[in-house]
């Protein structure tokens, strides 16, 4: 049943991060998700819907995920240090999600340490799980996906680090592609560990 219900956490996670970022950009004037910093929406001053973003796709997201990572982390029997590794770098990404959430860009040096803690706690965390997850019944091909994922988001992150003071119109689609990628595990983790078979490993 732990492992279930770490499916439905991340599910409900990728699902509440989609319908807040989606609601938030609506009203937010000539938005592009091209050029614009995801963490434009949560920016009062200039978000209608920043109180939306930054409650729902960033510090509930954050909480869920980490929360996720515990529960099945908590379902391994004989779990060691890669799996207390891979707890850690949920609760990470959960941790800088909630500062990206209560400091918003501009505002805190807080938020951009809270970015960097999101996205390369939840790809690094992604990048584990690919060796992990066999223990809990995942299918192959989505440990191997979840590894490239994760390589790509944290690639991604870094492309992001040298463009960000260039003005290239595309800082929103690069930094996406370092969130995009968690975003995505949560749905197929979730999805796929709902539908397992039980492992003689968890519980």
């Amino acid at each position: 049943m732990t492992v279930r219900a770490a499916g439905w956490v991340w599910l409900v996670a990728g699902a509440v991060y989609i319908i807040c970022e989606t609601v938030a950009a609506q009203p937010y004037p000539d938005y592009s998700y091209a050029r614009d910093y995801i963490s434009a929406l949560g920016v009062p001053r200039v978000s209608p819907s920043a109180s939306l973003m930054n409650a729902g796709a960033f510090v509930l997201h954050g909480v869920l995920f980490a929360t996720a990572g515990v529960l099945l982390t908590r379902s391994v029997r004989q779990r060691g240090r890669a799996w207390i590794a891979f707890a850690a770098l949920t609760v990470t990404n959960g941790v800088g999600n909630v500062l990206v959430g209560l400091f918003h860009a501009g505002a805190s040096p807080l938020h951009g340490f809270g970015a960097l803690l999101a996205i390369i706690g939840g790809n690094a965390a992604m990048i584990l799980a690919g060796r992990l997850f066999r223990d809990v019944g995942v299918a192959r091909w989505l440990c191997v996906a979840g590894r490239i994922a994760g390589v790509v988001g944290i690639a991604s992150f870094g492309a992001l680090l040298a463009i960000a003071d260039q003005n290239t119109g595309v800082e929103g689609a690069v930094e996406r592609g370092s969130v995009y990628t968690i975003i995505a595990w949560d749905v197929a983790v979730g999805l796929v560990l709902l539908s397992r078979r039980r492992s003689p490993h968890s519980v």
